[in-house]
């Protein structure tokens, strides 16, 4: 089984939980990301809890059946004291901190959480990426796909259209949420209703079944 979610939060009731919280969403995103096919046997969940003051529960490990938790210090007000990159920077250290202490304690291979960590670095810290590949139109003229900015203070949605070739002719944002939000894009599906339009569907069933109609025609005259 290969992990579901890596989480980053503050320890419950802390001074900073909120502030914290909505900002902990992307780079704990982008380390899960890269750690595809990282084989935690039943495991599907880590959460690394962060505080200042955990005294003895420093490093405390909670282990249950198929989600594994590490208590890991940090400096909020060296924190909230950074700009955008210093702040994820602190999340990717804490992050991947828990989950070498979990990994050690579960005797799980390490080398795919260095990688995750040093391809954070390599990417910036950015999470960008597009949603699937992309789709054809009935006509065969254009392809259509979505492209996502997830940041720490934002969470920013993009359709792109492109020739048949795979050649950019237009990009434009369409969708703006809170980070904290931003995981409905994994459960998104989209599909052409015609030469000039395109239908996408948000139907998870925890979510609130949003639709989203994208008028093309005048970009597909």
């Amino acid at each position: 089984m290969s992990l579901n979610q890596v989480d980053l939060r503050t320890k419950y009731n802390h001074r900073f939980e909120r502030q914290f919280n909505i900002e902990s969403w992307c780079t704990a995103e982008l380390y899960w990301r890269k750690l595809k096919d990282y084989d935690t046997g039943k495991v599907n969940k880590c959460t690394i809890y962060v505080s200042d003051d955990w005294g003895d529960k420093e490093y405390y490990y909670t282990d249950w059946s198929d989600s594994k938790c590490m208590n890991v210090p940090f400096n909020f007000d060296k924190y909230f004291a950074s700009d955008n990159y210093g702040k994820k920077k602190m999340q990717l250290d804490a992050i991947h901190d828990g989950m070498i202490k979990i990994a050690e304690k579960e005797g799980w291979d390490i080398n795919p959480l260095l990688d995750s960590y040093n391809k954070c670095l390599e990417d910036k810290l950015e999470y960008k990426f597009y949603i699937g590949k992309p789709k054809s139109s009935p006509n065969r003229k254009y392809k259509f796909t979505f492209w996502c900015n997830w940041d720490i203070d934002i969470f920013e949605v993009y359709w792109v259209l492109q020739d048949n070739k795979g050649k950019e002719i237009r990009r434009e944002k369409f969708i703006e949420k809170e980070p904290y939000l931003g995981e409905f894009i994994y459960y998104i599906k989209f599909k052409w209703k015609d030469n000039e339009s395109v239908l996408l569907e948000h139907n998870y069933k925890y979510g609130n079944k949003e639709k989203w109609e994208i008028d093309l025609s005048e970009h597909t005259k």
